[in-house]
C-alpha cells in the first residue's frame, strides 16, 4: 500500500499557538492564561485541604455510562472491526506512554483498543498490569474503539476531578488529524454538503471570534434561556410557566373579566360595560391558593406547564437559530478583513447530532434540525492540510477540531459532508478496505486554574 502526496499544504495556525514555552518550567502559557500540554509533565490536583467527599463517577457526567464506554466504536455491530489490527491478547496490548506522574496518565492510544468493557484485552486491564501502585485508574474522556491518539487518565480521585471540571467547563481544546475519503477542496466556497447546501466557513483570523460566538450559543441552550439584550428583544419568546404560575394566571384573567379588563379597558372609565358577573364557583376559585387545590387539579396545571416548557423550548431554539444567521452576516466569518491579504479558510460544519436513546438499540448518531429539540448543538472546524491518492483512490488529509464533545461528531460531521473518514465502516461505506480508521488524536489542552497548575 502506498500513499502518494499530490499537494500538501503546511498551515501555520499561530492563534492555536499563541503560547510561549518556559524553558525552566516545561510550562506552556499564553498571556491571559496558563495551558498545559500533554506531552509534558504536569499536575493538576484540587486543593489538598478541601478532600473530596462525593464518588468520583459523579464529576464523570459528561462520560457515557460503562457499558457505551465499552462499546464506543460499534464493535459489536460491525465484523470489520473484529478483522482489524488490534491487539488479541493483553500481553500483546502494550501501552504507549507520553507522560505519566503521580496524578495522571497520559496514552497514545492505539486504534481498535478497547477502553474498558467485558473484554479480556482493554486499556483499563493494561493500566492495572503496569501500574499496581495504583489502586483505580479513572476515565476523564474517551476515545472510540477505532481512534488513536492521546488519552489523559487519572491516577487517582482529585485529579480525576480537576481533569472532568475542566471538561465540563469547556477549559479544553483537541486537535485532530484525519484522512477522508474524495478530494475536499481546499476552499470551501468551492463545496457543497450531501444535500446540496454550500459549506460554511471561517477565515482564520475570525476564528476566535467564531468559537466566542459558539459558546455562548451553546451556554444559553444548555441554560435555557437567553441573554438579557436577547429578552428585550421583540421578538424572544414568552418565558415557561410553572404550574402554580398557570394557576395563578387563570384567578387574574377572571378578576379582570369582573372588572372589565379582560381586552384592555380601564378600570373605572367602562361605567360597567364589557364587565360579567362571576359564578359562585368562579368566586370561589379566585380566593383559592395553590395549596387549597386537589392532586388532580394540581396535576392538570402540571401538564399543563410541561406542554408550555416545550412550546417555549421550541421557539427558544428557533430564536436563537435566527440569531446565529443574524451574528454570521454581521461578522461575515468568510470574509478577509483586507483584500489584499491571504490566509488559511476552515470549513465548519455545524449539523445538531441526535443520539437515539440507548433502549433503542440504534448505535449511530443522526443529523438533526436546528427545530429538533433532540438535536444537540455540534460545530466542527476543519482544515484541509492536503490531497494524495491511497490505493488509486482520492484521499484528503484534515486538521479538525470540535467545539463540542458530542458521540461520534467528527465521523458524521464528515459523512454528511460527503467526505466520510477512510476507513469508518459505520458512517462510511461497509466495502472499504482500509486497514483502519484514520482517525488520529493529535493534541489536547487542559486549560486550568493557577491554583490547578504546578509545574515541573
Amino acid at each position: 500500500m502506498s500513499l502518494r502526496l499530490t499537494r500538501f499544504y503546511r498551515l501555520q495556525l499561530r492563534s492555536w499557538r499563541a503560547m510561549s514555552a518556559s524553558p525552566s518550567t516545561g510550562s506552556i502559557s499564553s498571556s491571559s492564561s496558563s495551558f498545559f500540554s500533554v506531552k509534558r509533565t504536569f499536575e493538576a490536583t484540587e486543593n489538598a485541604n478541601n478532600p473530596m467527599e462525593t464518588k468520583v463517577r459523579r464529576h464523570q457526567s459528561h462520560l457515557p455510562d460503562d457499558h457505551a464506554l465499552s462499546m464506543d466504536s460499534g464493535s459489536a455491530n460491525n465484523t470489520k472491526d473484529d478483522e482489524r489490527g488490534g491487539p488479541k491478547t493483553l500481553e500483546q496490548l502494550q501501552l504507549r506512554i507520553l507522560s505519566k506522574d503521580e496524578h495522571f496518565v497520559v496514552l497514545n492510544k492505539g486504534p481498535d483498543e478497547r477502553m474498558d468493557g467485558a473484554f479480556d484485552v482493554t486499556l483499563e486491564k493494561a493500566l492495572a498490569r503496569d501500574f499496581p501502585q495504583v489502586e483505580k485508574f479513572r476515565w476523564i474522556h474517551q476515545l472510540d474503539f477505532a481512534t488513536s491518539g492521546v488519552l489523559v487518565v487519572g491516577a487517582n480521585k482529585e485529579a480525576t476531578a480537576t481533569g472532568c471540571r475542566l471538561f465540563r467547563e469547556k477549559q479544553v481544546q483537541k486537535e485532530y488529524l484525519a484522512v477522508v475519503q474524495g478530494h475536499l477542496p481546499f476552499n470551501p466556497a468551492d463545496s457543497v454538503d450531501t444535500a446540496g447546501v454550500p459549506a460554511k466557513a471561517c477565515t482564520f483570523s475570525k476564528l476566535g471570534l467564531l468559537i466566542q460566538d459558539m459558546e455562548e450559543m451553546e451556554r444559553l441552550r444548555n441554560q435555557q434561556r437567553g441573554s438579557r439584550a436577547h429578552q428585550k428583544m421583540p421578538g424572544y419568546p414568552r418565558g415557561a410557566r410553572h404550574g402554580p404560575n398557570l394557576f395563578t394566571m387563570e384567578q387574574a384573567r377572571l378578576l379582570r373579566e369582573s372588572q372589565g379588563d379582560s381586552r384592555g379597558e380601564v378600570r373605572g372609565t367602562s361605567n360597567g360595560a364589557g364587565t360579567r358577573e362571576l359564578t359562585p364557583a368562579e368566586l370561589a376559585f379566585t380566593k383559592m391558593t395553590w395549596h387549597d387545590l386537589t392532586k388532580e387539579e394540581k396535576d392538570a396545571y402540571t401538564e399543563k406547564a410541561k406542554a408550555d416548557k416545550q412550546r417555549f423550548l421550541k421557539e427558544l431554539s428557533e430564536f436563537l437559530s435566527q440569531e446565529k444567521v443574524r451574528l454570521a452576516r454581521k461578522r461575515k466569518y468568510e470574509s478577509l478583513d483586507r483584500e489584499d491579504s491571504e490566509e488559511p479558510v476552515a470549513y465548519i460544519f455545524d449539523a445538531p447530532i441526535i443520539e437515539p436513546h440507548r433502549s433503542t438499540g440504534v448505535f449511530r448518531m443522526l443529523v438533526g434540525t436546528e427545530a429538533d429539540a433532540a438535536a444537540k448543538q455540534s460545530t466542527t472546524i476543519c482544515f484541509v492540510l492536503g490531497h494524495a491518492m491511497y490505493e488509486g483512490e482520492p484521499v484528503t488529509k484534515v486538521l479538525l477540531r470540535p467545539l463540542n464533545g458530542r458521540r461520534h461528531q467528527l465521523r458524521l460531521h464528515m459523512a454528511h459532508h460527503g467526505f466520510p473518514i477512510a476507513g469508518d465502516v459505520t458512517y462510511g461505506s461497509q466495502e472499504d478496505e482500509a486497514p483502519r480508521m484514520m482517525l488520529h488524536a493529535w493534541r489536547i489542552w487542559l486549560r486550568g486554574r493557577p491554583a490547578d497548575q504546578v509545574y515541573g
